[in-house]
C-alpha cells in the first residue's frame, strides 16, 4: 500500500476560494479534505502536483507537504474529523465514529469535513431546520453537497426531497450518505436551478451556497415555492444581509429571521402570497 501525502494549503481568502480548489483537486485524483482556518488539508496516493492541476486559476495559494505512512493514513484522517453535537438533539458522525444516543443521529463520511456542520453555515442551517416543522412537507435542499440537510429533513418528517447539487463528487457523495442513513424519500439530482423546472413546487426550501449564485437564483426559487412556502438561505457573512434581504423581498419573500455565528448567517423568509407566482412545470422523474 502506497504511503500518502498531505498538502497543507494556506489561502489569502480561504472562505471565498476553499471550495473551488477543493473541487477541481478532487476531480484530479485528491481523496480527502480537511478544512482548516487558513486554508484546508488535501491527501493523495498518487504522483500530483497542485500547480499543475491549478494552473489556470488566478486564486493565490501556498502549500507545504508531508509524508504520512500508509498504515497510518486511516488514523490520521479519523483525527481529522471530530463527531458534532448540536442542540443536543443531533449527532453527526462518520462510519468510524463511536453510537451514542440523540433524537437524531446522521452519519456523513465526507470527502470534506465542511458539509458535516462543523463550517458555520451548514450549522445554521440545521438549527433553523430544527425550528421548523417539516412533518410531511415537501422540500428542496438546493447545493445539497454531503446531503446532511436532506438527511436531516427526512428524520424530520419531510415526505418528499429533492436533493440537488452541480459538483459530481458532492452527488456521488451524498448517494453515498443516503444510503448510509438508509433514507427513502429523497431523490439526488447533479445539476443546477434549471433543475427546478422539472420539481413540483414545495413546502420548504434550502439553499447553503454562496451569496453570488443565492442571488442569481432567488427569482427560481420564489417561483418553487408553494403560496405559504418558506426559504431558509445560508452560505455568506454578515454584511451581505442586507443586500440578501432586498433581493429576497424585491423577489417575493417576507423576511421571517436571523441567525448567526461568527460572522456567518443565516435568514429565513416565507412567501409573500400577495404576489407568489408559482410557474409551470413539467417533471421528468
Amino acid at each position: 500500500m502506497p504511503d500518502y501525502k498531505e498538502f497543507k494549503f494556506v489561502l489569502e481568502q480561504p472562505d471565498a476560494t476553499r471550495e473551488i480548489l477543493i473541487a477541481l483537486l478532487s476531480q484530479a485524483g485528491f481523496e480527502g479534505f480537511v478544512e482548516t482556518d487558513e486554508g484546508f488539508l488535501a491527501y493523495t496516493n498518487q504522483d500530483l502536483l497542485p500547480e499543475q492541476i491549478l494552473a489556470s486559476l488566478d486564486i493565490p495559494y501556498q502549500y507545504t507537504t508531508k509524508t504520512v505512512v500508509a498504515q497510518n493514513w486511516n488514523k490520521t484522517w479519523e483525527q481529522q474529523i471530530k463527531p458534532l453535537i448540536i442542540d443536543n438533539q443531533i449527532y453527526i458522525k462518520t462510519s468510524f465514529h463511536p453510537e451514542k444516543h440523540y433524537p437524531y443521529i446522521i452519519t456523513i463520511d465526507p470527502k470534506m469535513s465542511f458539509g458535516t456542520g462543523h463550517h458555520e453555515t451548514t450549522y445554521l442551517m440545521i438549527r433553523q431546520m430544527l425550528n421548523m416543522d417539516f412533518t410531511g412537507k415537501s422540500v428542496v435542499d438546493m447545493g445539497a453537497g454531503t446531503g446532511v440537510l436532506s438527511i436531516l429533513a427526512e428524520m424530520l418528517g419531510a415526505t418528499e426531497i429533492y436533493a440537488i447539487d452541480n459538483d459530481k463528487w458532492a452527488y456521488e457523495n451524498m448517494l453515498e450518505n443516503f444510503e448510509k442513513n438508509n433514507t427513502s424519500q429523497i431523490k439526488a439530482f447533479h445539476g443546477d436551478a434549471q433543475i427546478l423546472t422539472q420539481l413540483p413546487p414545495v413546502d420548504i426550501f434550502l439553499a447553503n451556497i454562496n451569496r453570488n449564485i443565492l442571488l442569481n437564483d432567488l427569482a427560481a426559487y420564489n417561483q418553487r415555492l408553494k403560496p405559504d412556502g418558506q426559504l431558509v438561505l445560508s452560505g455568506f457573512y454578515t454584511e451581505d444581509m442586507p443586500l440578501l434581504v432586498e433581493a429576497a423581498e424585491q423577489n417575493g419573500m417576507v423576511f421571517e429571521g436571523q441567525m448567526q455565528k461568527n460572522n456567518w448567517v443565516s435568514l429565513k423568509f416565507k412567501v409573500n402570497t400577495s404576489v407568489s407566482s408559482i410557474t409551470e412545470y413539467k417533471s421528468d422523474i
